[in-house]
């Protein structure tokens, strides 16, 4: 899909299910950036200001990535990053945050797809090389690791399904977030 026609999409979405007056995403926080979007109801959904992120630090940007063009968006946070990665699902938000000695990451949702495995994969400057590792599938879940580096870790989850020679993964990865 192009950039206009998602973008299209997502505002339909938004005036097709409009978030109540006074609802945690559309609350006046004391935060100087106010989230919007998905990030921002999915941000609520974390605790908002007093949650797992904290205030946000920038307002969303696009992100683009070689060979594909325009991926979504993403948003820094006090604690952490989210992005909406639309290439996995028109919903599909992730998140990723550290808190007393672990690092997190938590995606949701890959609806309408459903997915047999999730494969997580992680980076930070304690472990270049990075992890990886299979989750039970479905539309959401959350991965985590002991923190051995004040820098963050870089995060994102592919959704697979399990054939008889392999696993297809068709949509590829999320946009990556630091936490």
């Amino acid at each position: 899909m192009n950039r206009r026609l998602i973008l299209a999409m997502t505002a339909a979405l938004a005036c097709a299910a409009p978030l109540a007056a006074g609802s945690p995403a559309q609350a006046a926080t004391g935060c100087a950036i106010q989230p919007y979007g998905l990030i921002g109801a999915r941000w609520a959904e974390l605790g908002g200001e007093t949650g797992k992120l904290g205030c946000p630090t920038t307002g969303e940007r696009d992100i683009y990535v070689n060979n594909v063009g325009w991926a979504g968006r993403r948003q820094t946070f006090a604690r952490g990053q989210m992005a909406w990665s639309p290439k996995q699902g028109p919903n599909m938000v992730v998140a990723a945050w550290s808190s007393k000695g672990y690092a997190y990451f938590d995606w949701k949702t890959t609806a309408p797809r459903s997915y047999d495995k999730f494969i997580v994969r992680w980076t930070s400057a304690a472990d270049p090389h990075g992890a990886q590792e299979d989750f039970v599938g479905g539309t959401r879940g959350r991965a985590w690791t002991r923190v051995r580096t004040s820098s963050g870790y870089r995060w994102n989850v592919e959704g697979c399904d399990t054939g008889v020679f392999g696993s297809s993964c068709k949509q590829g990865w999320t946009i990556s977030v630091t936490g």
